[in-house]
């Protein structure tokens, strides 16, 4: 399978530097993941980081993570302000990507972690009758932080999460694009955390975050990799074909199965270029020729 490149807004072929024609060669069909670095030395990422510090002094969140397991303060502040990263990112990434007018992005200005939409995506088209027509869909961002390479968490480990429900919160509001980012962090074995000889994987993840990778007010220590490896959307994960009821029952999480999730293999669903493909395209005048 020989691939090339469409430029869809300049009608050419995507050119390596040196003029030729950009192709990839594959085998098998390909899950694209997309590889994103925070850096200490970056404005942008530092731009980031300052707006989701912003956030976080605003944002009221839940005591307990998805599995309606209490969480302590430490845990609560630095994976909070991960996730708060994580809607930051994405609605910078969305942004740079988005070429059309009539399409906008608008991050979450709640106070609430509870019921809360990290992101929405209003859209503009004219019809057939010259009338504007708008419409808005809903973004869930969601991230983890594995331990194995990101070619095991995404072909083995991890899954596109939908709605979920436990002790806390009995249930989510539905969304039209369910996304998935996942941390890869270094682990020092200094800083694992373990409980009867077994690593605490979320305690071991808040102790690197505090001393691995931020410092007291929370700036960037060392740089941060990120992957965004794609997302579903809702009617996917109403099609039993390829989604399925499920609790993520592990043995540091959710071990009275409290939380119940919707949720599909990341084989799949739709990759990173695929999934932000769908958020921004919208119809422009088709309708208006019909053709």
């Amino acid at each position: 399978m020989i691939i090339h490149y469409v430029d869809c807004i300049n009608g050419t072929l995507l050119k390596e530097p040196n003029g030729e024609i950009l192709t990839h060669n594959f085998s098998k069909l390909p899950f694209r993941i997309q590889r994103i670095i925070l850096s200490p030395k970056s404005k942008l990422s530092a731009k980031i980081l300052s707006e989701a510090k912003l956030r976080l002094c605003k944002i009221k969140f839940n005591v307990a993570n998805s599995s309606g397991v209490a969480r302590s303060e430490m845990e609560i502040k630095l994976k909070s302000f991960c996730g708060l990263i994580i809607e930051q990112l994405c609605y910078s990434m969305l942004n740079h990507y988005n070429t059309n007018k009539s399409v906008r992005i608008v991050l979450d200005d709640s106070f609430n972690s509870i019921d809360q939409i990290d992101l929405k995506i209003h859209k503009t088209w004219l019809n057939g009758n010259h009338e504007q027509q708008t419409s808005i869909k809903t973004v869930e961002i969601r991230s983890s932080f594995p331990f194995k390479p990101i070619e095991k968490a995404v072909s083995q480990d991890f899954d596109i999460l939908g709605g979920y429900k436990n002790n806390v919160k009995k249930g989510e509001i539905e969304k039209d694009f369910y996304l998935r980012f996942l941390f890869s962090l270094e682990y020092p074995k200094e800083f694992y955390i373990k409980n009867d000889n077994k690593i605490d994987y979320s305690k071991t993840t808040t102790n690197v975050l505090q001393n691995v990778y931020f410092d007291d007010d929370l700036n960037l220590k060392k740089d941060m990799t990120i992957y965004f490896i794609g997302g579903a959307t809702n009617s996917m994960m109403s099609d039993d074909s390829i989604s399925y009821n499920g609790t993520m029952k592990s043995t540091n999480f959710n071990q009275n199965n409290n939380a119940q999730y919707r949720k599909l293999k990341v084989r799949n669903a739709l990759d990173c270029v695929a999934i932000m493909q769908m958020m921004l395209n919208v119809i422009t005048t088709e309708s208006l020729g019909g053709k």
